[in-house]
C-alpha cells in the first residue's frame, strides 16, 4: 500500500464511544463505555475507518502525571488485522506521549510483545489474569483509602484523573485504609479487580478477599506473576488464568511501578 493511499488516522470523540465498544466487543474484551469515554476525554485516542466511516482500528495515549504515559486500546476488528494499522496507531501515541515527554508504557499479550519489540519496547515484567466467580454480594459502606496517594506511590506516577473517574463510578467498591487498598467495578463481560495496593502478600490476600465478599459474579483480576502467594490462593478459590500480560516500555527495562507494594494492575488497558 503506497503512503498516498494508506487510511487516515483520525481523534476519536465521544461521538465514537460505540465504535470503540463495538471494537471492545469483537476483541471479546471488558471495557465499558465509560472507560472509552475515559481515554478519550483525558488521553489522545485515535482510530482508522472503512470507507462507510466504521471505525475499524483504534489505540490510545494516557498521560499520566509523571514520568510515562501509557498506551492503551490497540485493537483492530477481525478483517482489517495484518494490515498494519495497530503498528502506524501505535507509532502515533508514542509520538504524542514523546512529545510531552512522557515514556511510552503499555501492557502487551504473547503476540503483540513480538511486535512492541520491534518498535522499541522493553519487556519489565509479566502478569497473568486470572478469572473466576466471586459468591459475595453484601457490599458494606466505609470510609474510602487514600486511594491517589496510595497508588501514586505503587504506581511510580500520578493518576488522579483515573482514580477520581473509577471512585465517582456508582458501581465501584473499595476497601483497605491508610496502608493499602483494593478496588473493584463492573467491566462489559465480568467484575475488574484492581488496582491493589499493599504493604506484603498476606494483606493483599485479605484486601482481595474482603473485596470479593462485596461481590457476585465472574471477576477478572490482573496479577503480577511473582505474587505466587496470591495465585495459589486465587487458585484455591476455583480462579483459573486466563491469558498473560508483559509491561514494557519504550527503551526502559526497570519498571516505574514498586513491585513490592504492587499486587493487581488496574487492567491491561490502564496499567
Amino acid at each position: 500500500m503506497a503512503a498516498s493511499d494508506a487510511p487516515v488516522i483520525e481523534r476519536l470523540t465521544e461521538m465514537d464511544v460505540d465504535g470503540g465498544m463495538a471494537l471492545s466487543h469483537d476483541a471479546r474484551w471488558n471495557q465499558t463505555p465509560d472507560d472509552w469515554r475515559h481515554f478519550i476525554n483525558h488521553g489522545m485516542t485515535f482510530g482508522i475507518r472503512d470507507g462507510d466511516r466504521r471505525l475499524v482500528a483504534s489505540a490510545a495515549a494516557l498521560p499520566y502525571d509523571g514520568p510515562y504515559g501509557f498506551v492503551g486500546m490497540v485493537l483492530v476488528t477481525p478483517q482489517w488485522r495484518r494490515k498494519g494499522l495497530a503498528t502506524r496507531l501505535v507509532d502515533r501515541c508514542i509520538e504524542e506521549l514523546k512529545r510531552l515527554g512522557r515514556t511510552p508504557v503499555l501492557d502487551a499479550t504473547a503476540d503483540g510483545v513480538k511486535v512492541y519489540v520491534r518498535q522499541g519496547f522493553v519487556p519489565q515484567f509479566d502478569f497473568d489474569r486470572w478469572q473466576g466467580q466471586a459468591y459475595g454480594g453484601n457490599p458494606q459502606i466505609g470510609t474510602v483509602p487514600p486511594v491517589r496517594d496510595l497508588d501514586a506511590a505503587a504506581n511510580g506516577a500520578r493518576r488522579d484523573r483515573l482514580m477520581q473517574d473509577f471512585l465517582a463510578r456508582s458501581d465501584t467498591i473499595t476497601v483497605g485504609d491508610a496502608s493499602g487498598f483494593a478496588m473493584i467495578r463492573t467491566g462489559h463481560r465480568a467484575f475488574q479487580a484492581g488496582p491493589v495496593v499493599a504493604a506484603d502478600p498476606s494483606t493483599a490476600t485479605n484486601l482481595v478477599a474482603h473485596l470479593f465478599d462485596q461481590v457476585s459474579g465472574l471477576v477478572y483480576i490482573d496479577v503480577p506473576s511473582i505474587w505466587s502467594q496470591l495465585g495459589a490462593w486465587l487458585g484455591a478459590r476455583g480462579f483459573e488464568i486466563q491469558r498473560s500480560f508483559t509491561r514494557m516500555a519504550l527503551g526502559r527495562a526497570e519498571p516505574f511501578c514498586r513491585r513490592d507494594r504492587l499486587f493487581a494492575v488496574a487492567g491491561p488497558e490502564f496499567g
